[in-house]
């Protein structure tokens, strides 16, 4: 009988730290993406367009009229 009660214990040991094992990595997994977003959105620097350059003259050529 105490052979069968060390088995069972054994095993809902092994259940607990499962159960308790998976929420474990997913709150790190989840603190650790929140770091790197969190730091990335810090030193992120925001690229700046240049303004669009227009023709020479200011005017834009017009397309070749077929007459």
């Amino acid at each position: 009988m105490k052979e069968q009660q060390a088995r069972s214990d054994e095993r809902d040991d092994s259940r607990h730290a499962f159960t308790w094992g998976i929420p474990a990595v997913v709150v790190v997994l989840l603190g650790a993406l929140a770091y790197f977003h969190a730091l990335q959105q810090r030193f992120e620097v925001p690229i700046e367009m240049p303004p669009a350059q227009s023709a020479p003259g200011g005017e834009v050529p017009a397309a070749p009229s077929n007459k």
